[in-house]
Parts: structure tokens; C-alpha cells; sequence
């Protein structure tokens, strides 16, 4: 699969998801029981941006781009400092998965279960997770400028996980037009270690005015359990739905009960 946790660097994961994606055929791959993994989608964060800010396994596992603070007429200083090119050999994936949605939340569970029983021994590429969990909390941070602070799990089915940390902030028109944005990766882990990492974020969300948060969850049907979020289809970035919430008493237990549902299908 995607590697061990012992000894792991970013180099020695097998990124080349360019390569690979079209000598799979994912019609074949059928999943028992009216679930069945389609295709993917180059991943990407659920950032409210004008462009795509992609779910990269980044060089010395952080990027960032302050370009915007060098820009102004007649100067490429911004552009010379920070590439804007992406690397598709070093992004991640993420899988769509066709599904009937008259299955009870059961059934999902089992079609979803022989899923992962057949991961190891298909022609899937390593890459793929085959889970991701992403919770993003936005607001304004200062005179009415947004920010946006996303985290994104991927989970694998060999029981390691990947964490991916995005912090988006926009600039003022007069000194700042890009956004600046901060990116970083974590190595590959166990995922109850992930698990832990990722749910202590609702516990300590920034102190932004008008803050709000939202899980998206791929696949789309694990976000049934999330019964006090308010459901949103949206194209953002390919992730299909998201669930909104406006404070902690409703995100906490929500995010935490998802969480339980994701451990329970891959610990145990």
C-alpha cells in the first residue's frame, strides 16, 4: 500500500497518481451491494478562493505563498519568491464513490466494509484514500478580512492516515491584494494517533469574528451521522456536500460521533 510509518519520508510515497489514473479502470472495481468506487478527482482543499489550492504533498512537508506582500506595479518580486506551479505527480486524490441512497445506514456500512477487504488486492492505486474527513472553521480576522483555517484527514485502508493543514487569509485591497496562505503535511501515521490529532481542532477554534465551521466527509454517505449540521450540497473543490454550524455545542459532538463511526469501521 501507501508505505509503513517507520522511517517514512514524503519522498518514498509513490506520487505518481498522473501516471496511473488511466490505466486503471474503475468500472471494474464494483463494490457488493450497490456501492461501487467510480473514479477520482485531483484533491484539493474546501477553500472559498479564486484558485484551487491542491491536496499536494508538499516539499519538506510545508508550503506557503506571501506573494501578495511583495506585489505591487512594476514589481515580480512576489512571483520570483513563491512558485505558483503545482505538482499533480505530488497531489493526492480523492475517490468518488456511486452509491444507492435508499440503503440503510447499515447497509452503507457493509458495502463500505467489503470496500476496504478488497482495497489491498485490487488495481487501485496506493495513493488513493480511501476515507477523508475535512473541518474548516472561517471568519473575519480583521477589519472584515476572512480567514480560513482547513484541516483535511486521509485515511488509508492499511490503518495509516495523513494529516494536511491549510491557514488562508485575505489581504487588504491596498497593501495586500493575494491572499497569503500556509501549508503543511504530516508523515504518515496510525490512524487512532490521527484520530486524536484531528479531533482536538473543535476544542480550540480561532477567536474570529462571525466564525463558522463546517465538516465535509468523502464518502459522501458517513455524513448521515451528522444529525445537528445543516446539510449543503456545494461544487466547493469537488467535495459534494458540507455541513455547516455556528458553535461548538453542535460541532463537537457531531464531529466526535464521526469520528467514533470512521474508528469503528477501520480499527476495529
Amino acid at each position: 500500500m501507501v508505505g509503513t510509518n517507520s522511517n517514512f519520508a514524503a519522498a518514498d510515497i509513490p506520487l505518481m497518481w498522473g501516471h496511473l489514473r488511466n490505466i486503471v479502470d474503475f468500472e471494474n472495481v464494483t463494490i457488493p451491494r450497490s456501492v461501487r468506487l467510480v473514479g477520482s478527482v485531483c484533491g484539493e482543499f474546501p477553500v472559498d478562493a479564486y484558485s484551487p489550492i491542491f491536496l499536494e504533498i508538499a516539499k519538506k512537508q510545508k508550503r506557503e505563498d506571501l506573494s501578495g506582500r511583495f506585489n505591487c506595479s512594476g514589481s515580480y518580486a512576489g512571483q520570483t519568491l513563491y512558485s505558483n506551479i503545482w505538482y499533480p505527480v505530488r497531489s493526492i486524490p480523492l475517490p468518488l464513490f456511486e452509491n444507492d441512497p435508499d440503503l440503510s445506514m447499515q447497509e452503507f456500512r457493509n458495502s463500505y466494509s467489503h470496500l476496504l477487504e478488497e482495497w489491498d488486492n485490487s488495481s487501485i492505486p496506493d495513493n488513493l484514500p480511501c476515507a477523508a474527513v475535512s473541518l474548516k472553521t472561517h471568519g473575519n480576522y480583521c477589519d472584515e478580512r476572512e480567514a480560513q483555517r482547513i484541516a483535511v484527514l486521509l485515511v488509508y485502508p492499511n490503518r495509516l492516515a495523513r494529516l494536511m493543514n491549510l491557514e488562508f487569509f485575505e489581504g487588504a485591497m491596498d497593501d495586500c491584494i493575494s491572499p497569503e496562505w500556509y501549508l503543511s503535511v504530516s508523515k504518515l501515521m496510525p490512524i487512532d494517533v490521527a484520530f486524536q490529532k484531528i479531533a482536538s481542532l473543535p476544542l480550540n477554534l480561532p477567536d474570529w469574528q462571525r466564525a463558522c465551521s463546517s465538516i465535509s466527509i468523502n464518502p459522501n454517505f458517513l455524513g448521515n451521522i451528522l444529525n445537528r449540521g445543516r446539510k449543503i450540497e456545494t461544487d466547493e473543490r469537488k467535495w459534494g456536500f458540507e455541513w455547516t454550524y455556528h458553535n461548538q455545542t453542535d460541532l463537537i459532538p457531531d464531529f466526535n460521533n464521526l469520528l467514533d463511526e470512521l474508528r469503528s469501521i477501520f480499527v476495529n
